[in-house]
């Protein structure tokens, strides 16, 4: 009886480690961005793709369908009583601004929800003041 050879039980393991770590799937409005040797290489969509085993690697994947995000906003009115609101806003990425959304934004909620209560808070302010 042969003997198998070690070099073939490592080899092995790696080969199809190296094969199914090739293909990978995006999910239906869906985008996944892939770099190569940690700079952005690409932004993949929906289906099935292929990456370079242990060069290219998913840094991240969006979701690119209508989110809903609750801001509750506190503010005093004219006759000094405090007024609590809650605000839907509902917001998605753009297909073309992935890489905006992904590299530039490093905590978009927070990013929202700041900018709609300055929003409103100057709103109100201004309703306030008629």
């Amino acid at each position: 009886m042969e003997q198998l050879n070690p070099l073939y039980i490592i080899l092995f393991p790696l080969i199809i480690l190296g094969l199914i770590s090739t293909f990978f799937t995006v999910k239906q409005q869906s985008a996944a961005i892939v770099e190569r040797f940690g700079k952005y290489n690409s932004i993949r969509q929906s289906g099935l793709h292929l990456k370079i085993p242990f060069i290219d690697r998913i840094a991240g994947k969006l979701n690119l369908r209508i989110q809903q995000l609750d801001v509750i906003i506190e503010t005093k009115t004219k006759d000094n009583v405090f007024v609590k609101m809650k605000v839907s806003v509902q917001f998605m990425v753009i297909q073309e601004k992935v890489y905006d959304a992904f590299y530039k934004l490093e905590y978009p909620h927070d990013q929202i929800t700041s900018y709609v209560f300055d929003v409103l808070r100057h709103e109100l302010r201004q309703i306030h003041k008629k």
